[in-house]
């Protein structure tokens, strides 16, 4: 797996609910680091998952299924990307 964060790489056999990425610091057992998360909907695709306060944080989930995608997509946006999307 890959960080969303930093793109650090990860055996998913080191992945547990306690693991901390080693380039960033963030959770990797959390909702943003997972499959089913939708960052689009702030929501988990599956729906027999209980709610989650923090989605950063670490979470005991069973469902969780590591991101496989790209990593550095939880970047935040600012006014520069507004502007670009909306013409400002």
């Amino acid at each position: 797996m890959k960080c969303i964060v930093c793109s650090t790489e990860w055996p998913l056999e080191r992945v547990s609910f306690s693991s901390v990425c080693e380039g960033c610091g963030c959770w990797l057992h959390s909702c943003v680091q997972c499959a089913l998360w939708n960052a689009g909907a702030q929501s988990c695709r599956s729906s027999t998952t209980d709610p989650v306060a923090d989605r950063e944080g670490k979470n005991f989930c069973e469902e969780w299924i590591p991101h496989e995608g790209e990593g550095g997509k939880a970047k935040k946006t600012g006014p520069g990307d507004f502007n670009r999307l909306f013409g400002g």
